[in-house]
């Protein structure tokens, strides 16, 4: 074994130019793989501590006026949990008008979880004083001034303190003495497990030794805990079969039930780079084996065997490896250290959505996540360096086998054991440097090909980031228009769940008229029912009130008011409640960018009284749950006029009142949809967050002939180039500071910042791609040097009778172009068939917006172009070193 470690020591020592090759491979390899790997870690972690401060550092909720909480105190630990932090708040009242806003005594711990510093002032130390946040004040036109007057439910209240937003919990918050008491109280329990043990079994086991039999009392803070095991992770094996035995499953189930419990998409990524970090590893060392051949049939022949051959192989790359390995892993954790500090928002896992909550001016709120502590993956780090170690002894067998199959004079002549052929061509052509570029190109065809997938490879990379990112962006810009309601500046709204609650037609008018406000595109609202019967809807799953699974428990405030969203009145008869919307034809046009089938004609809407049916899409982007078609009619129910007053008639809307409270309608179906724009979510709802919503759109024109709804719910404003978003929010809520409950949120700088988070994302994605395409140069250049080097007689030959150095040039350009034609094709090939799995991951499993089905020709073509200039680059490189050398020892050797 001695022997064979001094015999590679002297091997890398002598080899000077492919053992840096080879180092370079490693270290380029590793250093992409950890950093990356560190990278995706680092966002996890700060994704986490994000929704700590987003949404509390808490893990349960808890009601704490049942038998076991005189308990509690005494159980803060027990078998298969621990508890690390509670904290109580007591609702002392609830009030409705003008907003519903909790009055709430809190101690110390809840504030701390909630991070509900205290900016000014004091907390209340009389029952006639109050402390608020920012936001409460704003909304209630209160100055944020201690010593302002609160008039609350009657009650006249002194500011004493002023404390930070609260986590986005939907809902307002004033705190209160002790000792006010309304004898209406509620007293709630937050609770913070080891984060060090999974949150569910603590949770379970909390459960149990308390007693606690209503699970209905319990809350869980999801956007925190699923970071910490706050679920069952879902069992492979039967996922897996689920979506091979069950119709309408397959992959994208499959991906999709897997990917939050195991993260699958980074598990992915890394092992894609493993492998091709792998591959480079294996082409380079292989070149310089075949260069060594025939020294190792020497050492054959006189009598070492295949485990000696083996050890000196392996120890070969083992040094290699042992040296880059840990010098790649420095530099990628260097690099993604800096990189992290600059950019480390888009490696921070994006939440599925963003919760609807009424805030008045986004812009004041943190709008990308907060960038957290670097934190080197050891588990990356190890596992890479365990699977690379797999894979040197892999490499080693392979050569090994490759050898024994070589004679040895075949290997001292590196010979690759193929005949070769006798064939003349001079008596037939007087142009051999062509064809001898073409023999001296498939001489070696396992060479020639490694050199054509290497760098098909690198540009394939390329072209597939390219892909995504374009395709990423696309999505990213209308989801940010439908999910985020970002598709305008400013947004005005009625935070009520009252259809008499309007903007009146006057305020738009007078909007319009404002000079810095490019467009004003104001929405109707119109809660109704659809029927549908003899299963015509198929995915009850989407309801829990009909699911026949009954996973999921009905939301009890959509059953008190709404009877909830879908009724079942037969076996396979269903009443789903939708929301109706009117847009004018600016905000209709936009909606082609979420056209499943159809048309949106705005004028042709208008005269067939036709519209758009936003319908349900699945995990894997089918929409076929309703047995609905262009051109089919639905039948809509709704309230007979919108100046219901809900306190007095609540059956009305729960479709429980008498049948002269409603009339019926029948619109034909002009367009099916993924999305709607404009949208309002104090009624049933209508957010990515919520499954099951149903939307009816028309134009304004018919929401007022139709249903007679003259005033609006909802305003989309965009402003003109280069406006102060401030000063026209200001103007707007002047306009609208008379109409109750009517809120004006700014997007103008959240826009700004997602913009900015896309294009930086755009950016490492092309710099990773241009990473590995460098990386794949290492074993082109590499390759072309040996393919050149192992010609060197031939060449001399041809030099001794007479080509010049310019012929000898020109026949090196045509083989560099060859290769860059070859490759070129290549890649088009390889890349037509990478384009439909991209499209169907992104389709199906990613479920993108508006997909292109192909790249623009612009990239590839450039690609080609690269190709061909980078082969025609590396052959003229490696063959200026035959020109430097003698004729006479080109053909000696």
């Amino acid at each position: 074994m001695k022997n064979c470690i001094r015999l590679a020591s002297a091997y890398v020592r002598y080899y000077k130019k492919q053992t840096l090759a080879l180092l370079m491979g490693v270290v380029l390899s590793a250093s992409i793989l950890t950093g990356i790997g560190s990278l995706l870690d680092s966002g996890r972690a700060a994704a986490l501590e994000n929704a700590k401060v987003k949404y509390g550092d808490w893990h349960y909720e808890l009601r704490y006026d049942d038998s076991w909480s005189s308990e509690f105190q005494n159980q803060m630990s027990g078998k298969g949990y621990r508890i690390d932090k509670d904290g109580f708040l007591t609702i002392r009242k609830v009030i409705e008008e003008p907003y519903q806003i909790e009055l709430a005594y809190a101690d110390q711990n809840y504030l701390d979880m909630m991070g509900r510093e205290l900016t000014e002032g004091h907390y209340p130390g009389q029952k006639n004083e109050v402390a608020m946040d920012a936001y409460t004040l704003r909304n209630l036109e209160i100055p944020e001034k201690l010593g302002s007057r609160v008039e609350l439910d009657g009650e006249t209240f002194t500011l004493c303190g002023i404390v930070s937003d609260m986590p986005e919990m939907n809902r307002m918050q004033v705190f209160v003495n002790q000792e006010l008491d309304y004898g209406k109280n509620g007293t709630y329990l937050y609770v913070k497990f080891d984060e060090s043990q999974k949150t569910y079994k603590q949770a379970g086991a909390f459960i149990r030794q308390m007693g606690i039999r209503d699970e209905d009392y319990i809350c869980s803070n999801a956007s925190v805990i699923k970071f910490l095991g706050g679920d069952a992770k879902a069992n492979p094996f039967k996922v897996i079969k689920e979506g091979i035995t069950l119709e309408g499953t397959g992959l994208p189930y499959i991906w999709g039930s897997l990917n939050n419990d195991w993260n699958l998409t980074d598990k992915a990524i890394l092992a894609a780079l493993g492998l091709f970090g792998a591959f480079i590893m294996y082409s380079l060392f292989q070149v310089s084996i075949i260069k060594r051949m025939s020294q190792y049939s020497i050492m054959q022949t006189v009598g070492m065997e295949d485990k000696a051959t083996f050890g000196v192989l392996f120890a070969e790359l083992f040094m290699i490896f042992l040296a880059g390995y840990p010098i790649g892993c420095m530099l990628g954790n260097g690099a993604a250290a800096l990189l992290y500090r600059r950019i480390g928002q888009i490696f921070i896992p994006p939440e599925s959505s963003r919760v609807h909550t009424g805030i008045e001016n986004m812009s004041e709120l943190p709008t990308l996540p907060t960038v957290d502590t670097f934190h080197v993956s050891w588990n990356v780090m190890g596992g890479g360096a365990a699977f690379l170690f797999l894979f040197l002894i892999v490499t080693t067998v392979l050569l090994v086998r490759r050898m024994k199959k070589i004679t040895a004079r075949e290997l001292m002549a590196k010979e690759t054991g193929r005949k070769k052929s006798r064939k003349i061509y001079s008596a037939k052509t007087g142009n051999l440097t062509g064809v001898l570029t073409k023999k001296f190109m498939f001489a070696r065809k396992g060479a020639f090909v490694g050199i054509l997938f290497s760098l098909s490879a690198g540009s394939l990379i390329f072209l597939g980031t390219t892909y995504i990112t374009q395709t990423t962006r696309t999505h990213n810009e209308l989801s940010f228009k439908a999910d985020d309601g970002l598709a305008s500046d400013i947004q005005v709204y009625e935070e009520s769940d009252e259809l008499k609650d309007t903007i009146p037609a006057s305020s738009v008018t007078q909007l319009e008229k404002i000079e810095a406000l490019e467009s004003v595109s104001p929405v109707r609202y119109m809660l109704g029912e659809i029927p549908f019967p003899d299963g015509t809807f198929q995915w009850t799953e989407y309801y829990p009130e009909i699911d026949r699974r009954g996973d999921e428990k009905p939301d009890q405030v959509l059953m008190e008011k709404y009877n909830g969203v879908a009724v079942q009145t037969g076996k396979d008869d269903y009443l789903l409640k939708v929301n109706i919307y009117g847009y004018d034809d600016e905000m209709l046009e936009a909606l082609n960018d979420y056209l499943l089938e159809g048309e949106i004609r705005p004028d042709m809407m208008r005269k067939e009284n036709s519209v758009i049916f936003k319908t349900l899409m699945d995990g894997q982007g089918n929409y076929n749950g309703f047995d609905l078609s262009i051109g089919d009619q639905i039948q809509v129910k709704t309230p007979d006029h919108v100046n219901i007053d809900v306190q007095d008639s609540p059956e009305i809307l729960r479709f429980q009142a008498a049948e002269d409270q409603y009339e019926v309608k029948k619109f034909k179906v002009a367009a099916l949809t993924s999305r709607p724009m404009g949208k309002v979510d104090t009624f049933i709802g209508d957010n990515e967050n919520i499954q099951g919503r149903v939307d009816i759109i028309m134009t304004n024109e018919q929401m007022k002939e139709n249903f007679g709804v003259d005033g609006y719910q909802t305003i989309s404003i965009s402003l003109k180039e280069g406006v102060d978003a401030t000063a026209a929010s200001k103007e707007i809520k002047k306009v609208v500071s008379g109409i109750p409950k009517c809120i004006v949120k700014d997007f103008t700088s959240q826009i700004e910042v997602q913009n900015s988070y896309l294009n930086r994302k755009m950016i490492f994605f092309y710099g990773v791609a241009l990473i590995i395409f460098i990386i794949s140069l290492l074993h082109i250049m590499n390759s072309m040097q040996y393919l050149v080097m192992a010609r060197k007689h031939e060449f001399g030959i041809m030099r001794a009778m007479g080509i010049t150095d310019a012929g000898f040039r020109k026949m090196l350009v045509k083989e560099g172009l060859r290769y860059g034609i070859y490759s070129s094709l290549v890649m088009v090939a390889a890349y037509l068939i990478l384009q439909k799995f991209l499209y169907y991951f992104v389709t199906h499993m990613l479920l993108y917006l508006h997909p292109n089905a192909s790249l623009s020709l612009l990239p590839i073509l450039a690609m080609a172009g690269i190709n061909i200039l980078i082969c025609i680059a590396a052959v003229l490189i490696s063959g200026q070193s035959v020109l430097k050398q003698q004729i006479i020892e080109e053909i000696q050797e």
